[in-house]
């Protein structure tokens, strides 16, 4: 690696370089640009590492508080949601001592500098398409792969692997004045990756929405609604529909004796250009499963399962996302027929998808 490498500029510098070196290629071009950023370990250029100094000072549980408020302000979430609580492992930002606070601000610091500096490399990206005359013609599509990541792997390490906790500590410097820098390793961590998922239940690797609800902007010719929001379900599924269906282009498993299995997604063109205001209906549903945990969703009814050790009840929950996003209040006694029907719809997910239902994973209790 060169000494100054920084992927979320060489990732930017290589679609640029691509692009212009297709200049005189009239045909449409299609570029996936998959920033690193901001995934752990934390890191960013050193000139940009203060840039958040001190925002984050008023700590995780006030700002949560802040953003939940946000919300309800600007009409992202409904007046009476109440935001899932503070995990009983996190402990209260008050009770953490001046370092500690200080320790814990430091991380969400540079995490909030690696996010701008990757808006920065996208603005750079679109003022090249500016330039060259091809952004007024082209779909740009921005979407986060997951829910914000709460996961420590220094303390994840130690915990699955404390055979390897020397060779931790000898590999990397992690002190304080260290991180963001090269050869450090740390993550910001479930309290902070709780803020970011406000009002929602947890964080990536879990089916909750905190782990699988992400945000999603589209934009260039013929997409409709500019700067309105869109709460309608979609998924990342729906990607290659759309842009197949953009492009002209039939998908392989239409064509005659094809063995390809044909996409599960719909095209999400019908919404983008303002005829439809959502392309799934409410008897449409959509399934996930991950490390044992596992969820369906049929319009905004939700069947959540997690394991014990993944901080659930190791059964099935019902919830109504429309005023609950946050996964808090059960509905399966009060609808025991929404509950059957669904789990139904699980049997059938398992089939179609070939799934290995286990609860085998960093969540199985030992």
């Amino acid at each position: 690696m060169p000494k100054e490498y920084y992927s979320s500029k060489a990732f930017t510098d290589f679609i640029i370089e691509s692009i212009d070196a297709n200049a005189r290629d009239d045909r449409p071009f299609f570029a996936y640009l998959a920033y690193q950023a901001p995934h752990g370990p934390l890191a960013v250029p050193d000139d940009w590492r203060d840039r958040y100094k001190g925002r984050y000072d008023k700590g995780y549980d006030v700002i949560r508080e802040e953003r939940l408020a946000r919300q309800k302000k600007l009409g992202i979430i409904g007046k009476d949601v109440v935001g899932f609580p503070r995990l009983p492992n996190i402990p209260a930002w008050d009770t953490l001592t001046v370092e500690q606070q200080r320790h814990a601000a430091l991380k969400m610091e540079i995490c909030a500098a690696m996010v701008e500096y990757m808006d920065d490399q996208i603005g750079r990206l679109i003022d090249h398409l500016k330039k060259a005359g091809r952004y007024d013609n082209t779909l740009v599509v921005f979407m986060s792969d997951n829910g914000a990541a709460g996961e420590d792997m220094e303390a994840l390490l130690h915990k699955l692997a404390p055979a390897a906790k020397d060779w931790f500590a000898e590999t990397y410097d992690n002190r304080p004045e260290n991180w963001g820098r090269p050869g450090s390793c740390v993550e910001y961590g479930p309290a902070w990756a709780q803020v970011s998922s406000v009002p929602m239940r947890l964080f990536k690797g879990f089916e909750a929405e905190g782990g699988i609800r992400a945000p999603l902007i589209v934009s260039g010719p013929g997409v409709k609604h500019q700067g309105a929001l869109n709460h309608s379900v979609l998924h990342v599924m729906d990607m290659t529909p759309t842009f197949l269906e953009l492009a002209r282009v039939e998908h392989p498993a239409n064509k005659e004796r094809s063995t390809v299995a044909p996409p599960q997604g719909k095209s999400m063109w019908p919404l983008l250009a303002g005829r439809e205001s959502a392309i799934r209906a409410n008897v449409d549903w959509l399934g996930w499963e991950l490390f044992g945990n596992r969820a369906i969703r049929q319009g905004d009814w939700k069947l959540l399962y997690l394991l014990k050790g993944a901080g659930g009840t190791g059964d099935w929950q019902l919830f109504n996302l429309q005023g609950d996003p946050g996964e808090m209040d059960d509905l399966s006694a009060a609808h025991p027929e929404r509950r059957e029907a669904m789990l139904k719809l699980w049997d059938e997910y398992v089939k179609t998808n070939g799934v290995i239902v286990s609860d085998a994973g960093p969540y199985a209790k030992p």
